[in-house]
């Protein structure tokens, strides 16, 4: 399904995190490599959730873990580009929650990514705390009104 086109815009996103591509990371078409793309978005959604548990409260939560993951390529990545991958919230839940991701080089969207993250027990998922729902609420990405 293709992701709407407001998810191609900087600016409804809240969180922002600079990753500079690195000369390992190019494949032997002279392109960042997929696995590597996936790599970035992974370390701006640990950025973004030290952030997140943090301002909840690192006891607000029991375990996060991550339900699925996907990656939408936009157009290619080359070494020494500089790039900087915004994050935000796409849905809460009871358990679970969403999280956006647009790769932009410069005001170029060049991939998209969107996770599902649940919180978890031994037992199965458990309900998301008041602290760590208020602070994901505080990153929604609101996306503009259509008009």
């Amino acid at each position: 399904m293709k992701p709407p086109a407001w998810r191609r815009t900087r600016t409804p996103y809240p969180h922002a995190c600079s990753i500079q591509t690195r000369y390992t990371d190019e494949d032997r078409l002279g392109h960042i490599n997929n696995i590597a793309v996936a790599a970035y978005y992974d370390e701006a959604r640990s950025l973004f959730s030290r952030a997140v548990f943090d301002a909840a409260g690192r006891d607000e939560f029991t375990r996060i873990v991550t339900a699925d993951s996907r990656v939408t390529y936009l157009a290619e990545v080359f070494y020494q580009d500089q790039l900087e991958v915004l994050t935000g919230i796409l849905r809460i839940g009871t358990a679970s929650y969403d999280l956006g991701q647009g790769l932009f080089r410069g005001e170029q969207c060049v991939g998209l990514c969107s996770t599902t993250f649940v919180q978890a027990t031994p037992e199965g998922s458990s309900p998301l705390s008041p602290a760590l729902r208020a602070v994901l609420e505080a990153m929604l990405i609101h996306p503009p009104e259509e008009g």
